[in-house]
């Protein structure tokens, strides 16, 4: 097996490297990190670079935390101290240059801006943070930093591992060229205008507006969701509806923007964001499912060009305050709210349409960043033990944990419609899961979830799958002795930032999501 890539390795040289050389080969994809691409190199051979790209993000989501916050880690704060030492990667480098933040194109109150924001996200999550240059700019990369300093820590690397997801699939690009697109697009080749045919080409393309941010004041009150005992949700009266919503042009409908600098057919970004905030106001419905389906309509027929679309909403939870009463009580505000930074609900679509109608091609809902700590009732025994093993058995712990649940319907349009008979707000699911959670002698974060799921797919049978992302972050005992005193009290503090990630899936059987 060959042992030593090119400087321009092909795909097909790429699958006979051995192990070593395929990852070394790979390793400015990843900044230098080779362990996915290792990973990776088992689902040789690859038919496509998306083939390959593919195998390389599995391979980033399948590593343990310590392996995916090197990988964070390894990449360089965005316009910071190393980039204006050209202490960077050439990648990083042309990448930062790309969206305008090059050391000579960055005025000094602007670097210390960067600084400054860079050191408090570091100070924050323990890694720098990430983002695709090439779809952003300064002003993007400024207002991402400081939205995300708002998000959770588990939110925030997930965030960070999809954003190096798309660094990676256009550094494949480079690295292979014409090898590295999934889409059957074609570029036009010289002969097309008329000279000397060109190589074809494929490429894979997508653009957008990310993380607009909207606040609509009294939509549509959420009513007519049925009760579940677990939960005291079955109403949201909307005074304040508040998210960031992406939208991302799929398809090859812009090549020629690409190929040719012919921006005929090109729907700029900016109306892209205005057409969100006009028709948010327009919005007739009550839920951030209804809301993207909406969209995605408006879109439709607003530019008969955007065919294929994938919208993300991502909740800013606002919480009306309590507030003193004349009568020396108190009472819910009906006009002040306090931005909350905990869980928050999620939902994301793929949609094609045709003259304004849509089908939905994907969809995922969910709520994420839940943060529980139960002070008893959970225990981790009798697992293996061997010359690596040093935590002991724990009968009785305090298990905390962060966890993001999502789901699917089973049809699509239980969540996208005004009729909400069969809708499932992200405050049962949640609530769901803190009673399962409650009530449950757990013996490892894995069956905790499990249970989860056999509660949330019982009580919804609308749904076809529901999915679990949580982290433990259960605190180490420091003082007070269980066993003596098991009612007594006790001291714990934070554990190593090393969390482990527990993930599972529960899809129902003959259905399809």
């Amino acid at each position: 097996m060959a042992t030593v890539a090119s400087s321009t390795p092909t795909l097909a040289d790429l699958n006979l490297l051995d192990r070593d050389a395929f990852a070394a080969a790979l390793a400015p994809l990843h900044e230098g990190q080779t362990w996915a691409a290792a990973a990776a190199w088992d689902a040789r051979p690859f038919a496509s670079g998306e083939d390959l790209r593919a195998a390389l993000a599995a391979a980033v989501l399948a590593g343990d935390r310590d392996r995916q916050l090197s990988l964070v880690r390894a990449h360089p704060d965005l316009a910071g101290r190393a980039a204006r030492s050209a202490e960077v990667s050439a990648a990083s480098r042309a990448e930062q240059a790309a969206a305008g933040l090059a050391p000579d194109r960055i005025a000094p109150e602007a670097a210390a801006t960067f600084d400054r924001l860079n050191a408090a996200y570091r100070e924050r999550f323990g890694f720098p943070f990430v983002v695709c240059a090439r779809e952003s700019d300064r002003d993007s990369v400024l207002a991402g930093l400081e939205r995300r300093l708002g998000n959770a820590e588990g939110e925030e690397l997930a965030t960070a591992l999809a954003e190096i997801d798309r660094i990676t699939r256009y550094r494949l690009q480079d690295l292979l060229g014409s090898e590295a697109g999934a889409s059957p697009a074609q570029s036009p080749t010289a002969a097309d205008e008329g000279g000397e045919a060109g190589p074809a080409v494929r490429y894979q393309i997508s653009y957008g507006k990310r993380a607009v941010p909207l606040y609509r004041v009294r939509a549509a009150p959420l009513h007519g969701v049925p009760p579940i005992p677990e939960s005291p949700f079955v109403s949201r009266d909307n005074t304040l509806l508040a998210a960031e919503v992406t939208v991302e042009v799929l398809g090859d409908g812009p090549l020629r923007a690409y190929t040719h600098g012919d921006n005929a057919g090109l729907v700029a970004t900016d109306s892209i964001k205005n057409l969100v905030l006009r028709e948010a106001l327009a919005f007739e419905g009550a839920t951030l499912e209804a809301l993207l389906a909406h969209l995605a309509r408006r879109f439709g027929a607003a530019y008969t060009q955007l065919r294929h679309l994938r919208l993300e909403a991502r909740e800013l939870p606002f919480a009306p305050v309590t507030v003193p009463t004349e009568g020396g009580g108190f009472a819910t505000s009906g006009v002040l709210y306090a931005r909350g930074h905990g869980d928050r609900s999620v939902v994301e679509l793929e949609t094609t349409s045709d003259g304004g109608e849509i089908s939905v091609r994907t969809h995922r809902c969910g709520i994420v960043g839940i943060e529980l700590l139960k002070t008893t009732g959970s225990a981790f025994t009798r697992f293996v033990r061997d010359g690596n093993t040093t935590l002991p058995d724990r009968v009785d712990r305090p298990l905390f944990v962060l966890l993001d649940v999502h789901w699917r319907y089973a049809d699509p349009g239980d969540a996208l419609g005004h009729d909400h008979a069969r809708y499932v707000p992200a405050e049962q699911v949640g609530d769901l899961c803190r009673a399962v959670f409650h009530r449950l002698v757990s013996e490892s974060i894995q069956h905790l979830v499990h249970e989860m799921g056999v509660a949330l797919l019982a009580r919804f049978p609308q749904l076809a799958e529901v999915g679990f992302a949580a982290e433990n972050r259960t605190r180490d005992p420091v003082a007070g002795d269980a066993d003596a005193v098991p009612d007594g009290p006790r001291v714990y503090t934070d554990p190593f930032p090393a969390y482990g990630l527990i993930t599972l899936v529960m899809s129902r059987t003959g259905v399809s999501a």
